[in-house]
């Protein structure tokens, strides 16, 4: 599974309920649209640190770059190409 589709089924299984899981697009503003609040959020990056084995600063995430699925998906390949390096 790449990392859309587990960002994606993530917040669906954990977020969305009924008419909202056809919605869900990888462009879907999650934060700006109510999907993700605070407790969403801190639950999003728990999830992607333990499945991808990586650590966020806070400075590494912010609104921006929660706000899609594609943009998740591009803090987290990020992430592994620093982890990679280091």
């Amino acid at each position: 599974m790449d990392i859309k589709d587990a960002v994606h089924n993530f917040i669906v299984e954990n977020y969305l309920k009924g008419e909202a899981l056809q919605s869900l697009h990888y462009d879907t503003p999650l934060v700006s649209s109510g999907i993700l609040d605070s407790i969403g959020i801190l639950g999003l990056i728990d999830f992607l640190e333990s499945t991808f084995k990586i650590e966020f600063t806070p400075r590494e995430l912010d609104r921006d770059s929660l706000e899609t699925v594609e943009r998740i998906e591009e803090a987290v390949r990020k992430k592994l190409r620093i982890s990679e390096t280091a």
